[in-house]
């Protein structure tokens, strides 16, 4: 993989034209910046304009913006203050005091809505620090309650809070770098000594998470390092969650031997856990037992996971397992059900945890492939290509080629299932919004053609609806 390499800041340089000369060699907008830094701090009201304003330098930021300024744009944030001291000397005949409201809208917690706001796939996310108390876990509590203090973002602890976030709210080919980079430097820390083993075990997870966003492959080994770092931090539950989410992975894209291979040795490790972390061993157990068609296996891991569920609150659980509520506990067994050929009791899960507004971006895309498959064992075409619709809504909103993965074997099946006769009404329009859509999905591929089953040119990317995005494909599909 390159590495990108910026260049390095002029000792003059003042932070206006550091922070254009960044954004511009990284190919990222005004706008994508700003949506880096919402994501990354949780702080979710900055727009492109105070991007400009600070490029413009008709205002510097604060040191906490500074801060998501470096971790974002993979900086030194020595680099920025320089910049920013400079801008300032020069700036300080003209530059007016700022007033109360201007310097508490900085620092002050922003406000949630309630409910849930894991935006990832149901399976890979941390509380950030200075965001979710400590102590047992309040559902529906999610990331980015409030911004942290600089302090955080400078440690490891913060790096890790800020890339968590941005995890929620960007795709994985963005993320992949920067979460690499946080792994090395957590790596060197915990070599000389100045960073905690369970950090190095976090990022790890992380990056299996970010990196099968972006479809590439971790290596066995980075994930027998994370492993033994939780270990040596003490921490075996990090350790389970982590060798937990390699099955699930290994479970989606169809691994069967090795998500059951990765599974039991995940509850081997973590051994006696909280509950929350036994709710999540069993559910990955119980994806695994059915991607290996191992129904009574399946059976019983839900239980265990029903049973752990119910049991959560009584003891403090890991900041790590902050996005577990009930909808994603929902979501998590309704992949399970139906992976385990039970549509049946599958959907009522589905449909509940689609319902509710926390799960949404990748992890929407993932349980809404589900639902869809589910529909269609149950011989509802039309319903499964409505719901492969939203499916490819989300995949084009999220960027993750784990969905990308989901959708394209939907595909398959709703083709397979509509024979080689004349197709469906339902499945006409779809293959008209895949048409229209294929631009627009992580790596551009169209999906294949389907002889037989599709006319000619389907599915062959036209030039049509690229610039659209999912705004238009929104309208499509609400039409």
């Amino acid at each position: 993989m390159s590495q990108r390499i910026d260049p390095p800041a002029h000792p003059g340089e003042t932070l206006g034209v550091l922070l254009t000369r960044l954004r511009q060699a990284q190919g990222k907008s005004q706008v994508r910046l700003a949506g880096l830094l919402c994501a990354a701090s949780g702080l979710p009201t900055l727009t492109r304009h105070e991007i400009s304003r600070w490029e413009r330098e008709e205002r510097i930021p604060s040191r906490v913006w500074l801060c998501w300024l470096a971790l974002v744009l993979d900086t030194p944030l020595d680099d920025l203050e320089r910049a920013a001291a400079h801008t300032r000397r020069r700036r300080e005949p003209t530059m007016t005091t700022p007033t109360i409201s201007t310097i508490t809208a900085t620092i002050r917690p922003v406000p949630r809505p309630p409910g849930p706001a894991s935006a990832g796939a149901s399976t890979d996310r941390v509380a950030p620090p200075g965001s979710v108390p400590h102590g047992p876990a309040t559902h529906g509590t999610g990331p980015g309650t409030g911004m942290a203090r600089p302090s955080e973002v400078d440690d490891v602890g913060g790096r890790i809070a800020g890339l968590r976030r941005m995890d929620d709210l960007v795709a994985g080919p963005e993320l992949v770098a920067l979460v690499l980079a946080g792994l090395r430097s957590a790596v060197r820390a915990t070599g000389t000594g100045c960073g905690p083993p369970a950090a190095v075990a976090e990022l790890v997870q992380l990056h299996a998470w970010v990196a099968a966003d972006a479809g590439r492959p971790v290596p066995d080994g980075a994930v027998r390092g994370g492993v033994r770092a939780a270990v040596a931090g003490g921490d075996r539950a990090l350790a389970g969650h982590l060798l937990g989410c390699v099955a699930q992975a290994a479970g989606e894209r169809g691994d069967a031997r090795a998500a059951v291979r990765a599974a039991v040795a995940a509850e081997r490790v973590a051994g006696a856990c909280d509950p929350a972390t036994a709710t999540v061993l069993a559910l990955r157990t119980a994806f695994a037992a059915a991607a290996a068609g191992d129904r009574r296996s399946c059976d019983g891991a839900l239980a265990t996971a029903e049973r752990a569920h119910a049991r959560r609150g009584s003891v403090a659980e890991p900041p790590w397992l902050y996005w577990l509520d009930d909808a994603h506990v929902e979501a998590l067994a309704g992949l399970c059900l139906t992976a385990a050929g039970r549509p049946a009791a599958a959907l009522p899960r589905l449909g509940a945890a689609l319902r509710d507004p926390g799960v949404r971006f990748r992890a929407a895309g993932l349980v809404s492939a589900a639902l869809a498959r589910a529909h269609l064992a149950r011989g509802d075409l039309d319903a499964a290509c409505t719901t492969a619709a939203e499916t490819l809504l989300t995949c084009v909103e999220s960027g993750s080629f784990r969905v990308l993965r989901q959708l394209r074997a939907l595909e398959t099946a709703l083709h397979a299932a509509a024979g080689r006769g004349r197709r469906p009404a339902a499945l006409v329009v779809y293959t008209e919004l895949a048409e229209s859509a294929a631009g627009c999905l992580p790596g551009a591929a169209p999906p294949p053609a389907r002889q037989g089953h599709a006319r000619a040119g389907s599915f062959a990317a036209p030039a049509v609806a690229r610039t659209g995005g999912s705004d238009q494909l929104r309208g499509r599909v609400a039409s």
